[in-house]
């Protein structure tokens, strides 16, 4: 464990940045900008002293110069470099990754200077050594180390936040996703890092359901293990389901928001029993064995290397997006992202969330963005336990998060809007089937 104890803290109000968007020139990096840009540009904006950093002057300069509000730039690569960056910022917005690759050295700058952080993580081994090294230093230090703010998780999270909001203490939430986008090469780099990385201690904390806490009363079950194959759904009968894309990690945002909630006082109950699912959904078996076919859940040492071997040669074959590169705007008009999530309370009643959502990059930038600005201009307001490595829905509990996600669509624009919808009751199987046709 680090002692962060005889460190000086900077106070914020002090700082030349407010905000400063690291890994500013990536794909996600580029659309976060982009979005922030248009918010700080609007009638109505709080204004804040920004900056955009990276490693390239050159391309800092030419995106900074196609924004409205002029942000300033930042080189920052060197470990001097990136340190300077963290004390002369109140939040970092983290979105240069694969994090396991290069995470750390931002977050702990973050850590020894009392500066908040944000990234988009969805690598669970990556959270689980955060929480481990870092959660209760920057607790210590007042710091919100505010991990999975991208699509993967953020509306998931959020979603069932709401609904024990609704509902109080839990005994199921299930979770059924879909969507359709195109993949980016900084995600499909992640891919392969988790993969290549995985050693037979990082594979006992990938297939631990409680790898990031929010352990349950009753233990570890059956149903808390990852999905590896098709199953008729409980609640739908004549729907399938198999592992969602964020399943993996979704589960278990969820569930340590559980856990963290667990731990403060005067925060809702998630319920001492909680059972958490995500899985796809499908109308027809087939469709659903080749999904479990065509996206399997690495089991053991041998499937992440056999993995590993298959995602080399589609990089080589060019049949994968490299790093930096993703769908252009017109593909990116075609996606979305939704889910239900259907859940049971303790005492018996039923309500769901539905979630809507365009494009997933121009939703993680749209949630990484809000939850920037939700931490400059409400810290004071956010519950005083949320401190240390958080999910979106401990960190945000009591703020504006969701209005602030469901104000505007991607870079203010005429875009779809996020929209969160909290109906008592679960959703009918007619419902569920329809939005396939819908979508």
């Amino acid at each position: 464990m680090i002692d962060f104890d005889e460190l000086d803290e900077v106070e914020p109000e002090r700082r030349p940045y407010d905000l400063v968007v690291f890994g500013a020139t990536g794909y996600s990096g580029c659309l976060a900008v982009e979005h922030l840009d248009a918010l700080l540009s609007l009638p109505a904006a709080v204004p804040h002293r920004w900056a955009i950093a990276g490693r390239s002057e050159e391309k800092l300069q030419k995106m900074a110069a196609r924004c409205k509000t002029h942000p300033k730039v930042i080189v920052a690569n060197s470990k001097s470099e990136i340190e300077q960056m963290a004390e002369d910022s109140t939040v970092i917005l983290a979105l240069a990754g694969p994090y396991l690759a290069c995470g750390e050295q931002v977050l702990r700058a973050c850590v020894e200077k009392g500066t908040h952080y944000i990234d988009i993580t969805g690598e669970v081994n990556f959270s689980h050594f955060a929480i481990q090294k870092y959660h209760k230093a920057a607790k210590d230090k007042g710091i919100m180390i505010v991990q999975f703010a991208g699509a993967m998780s953020v509306p998931d999270d959020l979603a069932g936040y709401l609904l024990v909001r609704k509902l109080g203490p839990l005994k199921q939430l299930r979770v059924y996703t879909w969507g359709f986008g195109l993949r980016g090469g900084g995600s499909f780099q992640t891919g392969m890092e988790v993969v290549e990385r995985m050693l037979p201690e990082s594979m006992a904390v990938y297939q631990n359901p409680f790898s990031l806490g929010g352990e349950r009363r009753s233990g570890a079950r059956p149903q808390d293990a990852d999905c590896r194959v098709t199953e008729a759904d409980p609640l739908f009968p004549t729907t399938w389901v198999m592992p969602a894309y964020g399943s993996h990690t979704t589960s278990r945002v969820l569930r340590r928001s559980c856990g963290l909630f667990d731990e403060w006082k005067d925060a809702p109950s998630y319920g001492d029993d909680l059972l958490v699912v995500v899985r796809d959904l499908a109308l027809d078996k087939k469709d659903a064995d080749y999904a479990v076919w065509a996206n399997p859940v690495p089991a053991d040492i041998k499937d992440t290397m056999k993995q590993s071997r298959t995602m080399e040669e589609m990089r080589n074959k060019s049949l994968a997006p490299h790093p930096g590169l993703g769908p252009p705007q017109e593909a990116r008009a075609l996606g979305f992202v939704e889910s239900y999530l259907v859940a049971e309370a303790e005492s018996g009643d039923w309500g769901h969330v539905h979630f809507l959502g365009g494009d997933g990059f121009e939703v993680t930038a749209i949630t990484c963005a809000c939850a920037a600005l939700v931490i400059l201009e409400e810290l004071e307001s956010l519950a005083v336990d949320a401190r240390g490595v958080l999910t979106p829905a401990a960190a945000f509990h009591g703020s504006s998060f969701q209005q602030r996600l469901e104000a505007h669509a991607f870079a203010a624009g005429t875009g779809p809007k996020m929209s969160f919808e909290v109906v008592e009751g679960k959703p009918t199987e007619e419902q569920a089937k329809r939005l396939f046709h819908d979508g």
